[in-house]
């Protein structure tokens, strides 16, 4: 399981005193036992699954991007460097994401599948796209993007 991957790859960053990983590692696993309690609190039984924690690192993913374009703006480079060495660690635990022209063609079935014809069904694709069977390898900015230019169209 990628939890029991996490706990190693922290072990060996700790070992070899990376503290860079070691520090996004236990953020990382830090914020998977906050949404186990959140979903223990719901339900007793309920098991963390794969799929939430993928959904957590890409949203750690998605914040450090912000973050980026703030510092950017703010002319500190430094802070871009840690901020983008962060989101390399991160994407280790995530699957390969999918080709661009992959996704097109995923939005595009879905959008058809659907029968979605205006903007104002975007949020019914964008849905769908997220109950995809390769919704993990799938970028859903560049996914939310795709499906505006050909809502768009």
């Amino acid at each position: 399981m990628l939890k029991k991957q996490l706990t190693d790859n922290l072990v060996s960053a700790i070992k070899t005193k990376n503290k860079e990983s070691t520090n996004v590692i236990r953020l990382i696993l830090a914020a998977i036992k906050d949404k186990e309690i959140a979903l223990r609190s719901e339900d007793k039984n309920k098991e963390i699954s794969e799929e939430i924690i993928f959904s957590i690192l890409k949203n750690m993913i998605k914040q450090r991007n912000e973050s980026i374009d703030l510092y950017k703006k703010g002319n500190r480079p430094e802070l871009v460097d840690k901020e983008e060495k962060e989101i390399d660690i991160i994407q280790k635990f995530l699957p390969k994401q999918l080709d661009k022209n992959v996704v097109e063609d995923i939005c595009k079935e879905i959008i058809q599948k659907l029968n979605a014809k205006d903007m104002s069904d975007m949020g019914k694709v964008m849905a769908e796209i997220k109950k995809h069977k390769s919704s993990s390898q799938i970028d859903m900015a560049n996914a939310g993007s795709c499906v505006k230019i050909i809502l768009s169209s």
